[in-house]
């Protein structure tokens, strides 16, 4: 197949984090075999974060997989509610503007096209979608509709109504997107993330520590995420004060005390350095509130971590009994709890770890990518638009 990726969050050097994600999961695509092109609209306000990339450029997916990235620039608008009318709006428009032109002017005529996230790039795809008279499936991994706001949910209902078809990372997106847009549940599929397995594997502990110069003789804990309240940051900074041999592996990026004693490490990180620091703990703590279908869980499970985290029914695609202890997000106690059980009971840190890597090839993103593809030649099969 010939398949048009459209989002506003794919990485580049001045945003190298961004949609992290949505590049493996091109990626993977590619290395199945179709013929993948990535539209990611910039915006001219972003000159202020360094160069702009070049409009067009190849990526290579792996397996001699190419990947054609076209970067068109667009004009934003502040986030302002004018009372008739939403400046987030003028924002979509012309975001659906350039990605039409990027593809007219590189020539791409897919046989389908997918956006990530409901705005701006579901809402982009299904417009194009229309245009080119091919399927267009809008990928919904927001925990929260959150871009879905400035729209409202009635005319986002409405515009949305132009998807063939809706990807949930998780079952209870599909819900949402049944109570919320009034999405018939037979236009969804649900398909939670994946990750690497060749890359997000275990490594030698006492080797990555070494490697990176972490302590050896701590209680290691992992955290991947930015350092706000949604993801349990200040939980859990509180739940292992005091605890002198726990250690803090932090990454991502936030206000972070300096010089906090139980932090081993705190600060960004490549994406492909993350395995090497998950092999240095010895457990993964994300007491999150709200997630489509959390990457950083997987990818600590995949790399024979296990797991702390939330009891949210939005956790429950992804681990089970044997993998994690679940507790209350916000309950500090319960989560230094849950850190100190397992701090002191390494067979039951071993049988988790196992029953982790068992369940993390589930989570195969190859996999993933091949069942995905399977139900997009599906849509188009049946000449859906």
């Amino acid at each position: 197949m010939k398949l048009a990726f459209i989002t506003a969050n794919y990485p580049c050097a001045a945003r190298p984090a961004a949609g992290t994600f949505m590049r493996q999961f091109v990626w993977a695509m590619a290395r199945q075999g179709h013929d993948c092109s990535v539209i990611s609209p910039v915006r001219w306000l972003d000159r202020r974060l360094g160069p702009f990339p070049p409009r067009i450029a190849q990526e290579e997916a792996g397996a001699g997989a190419p990947v054609t990235v076209c970067r068109p620039r667009h004009l934003t608008f502040s986030s302002l509610d004018l009372g008739f009318t939403h400046t987030a709006r003028w924002a979509n428009a012309t975001f659906y503007a350039a990605a039409i032109r990027a593809l007219a002017q590189a020539g791409i005529r897919p046989d389908l096209v997918y956006g990530h996230f409901l705005y701006f790039g579901g809402h982009a795809a299904s417009r194009v979608g229309r245009r080119l008279g091919v399927p267009a499936v809008v990928g919904v991994g927001e925990g929260e509709f959150w871009t879905i706001r400035p729209a409202g949910p009635t005319r986002a209902a409405r515009e949305m109504k132009r998807a063939t078809a809706f990807l949930a990372v998780s079952t209870c997106i599909a819900e949402e997107l049944e109570r919320t847009l009034n999405v018939p549940r037979e236009n969804i599929a649900v398909f939670p993330n994946g990750v690497d397995l060749t890359v997000f594997r275990p490594r030698n502990r006492a080797e990555m520590c070494r490697k990176l110069g972490l302590p050896e003789q701590t209680f290691n804990v992992g955290f991947a995420g930015s350092f706000i309240a949604n993801k349990g940051y200040p939980q859990l900074i509180e739940a292992v004060s005091g605890l002198e041999d726990v250690r803090l592996v932090l990454l991502g990026r936030g206000q972070h005390p300096p010089h906090d004693p139980h932090t081993a490490f705190c600060g960004p990180v490549a994406h492909a350095d993350i395995p090497d620091y998950f092999g240095a703990c010895d457990l993964y703590v994300l007491p999150t509130r709200i997630e489509g279908s959390c990457n950083s869980v997987i990818e600590a499970m995949a790399c024979g971590l296990p797991i702390v985290t939330s009891n949210g029914r939005y956790m429950d695609d992804i681990v089970d009994g044997a993998t994690a202890v679940r507790v209350d997000p916000t309950d500090v106690r319960a989560i230094r709890g849950a850190i100190l059980a397992l701090r002191d009971d390494p067979d039951r840190r071993r049988r988790m770890s196992a029953a982790c890597l068992e369940k993390a090839k589930t989570f195969d993103i190859n996999e993933r990518a091949r069942r995905v593809g399977d139900w997009m030649q599906s849509l188009i099969g049946n000449g859906r638009t």
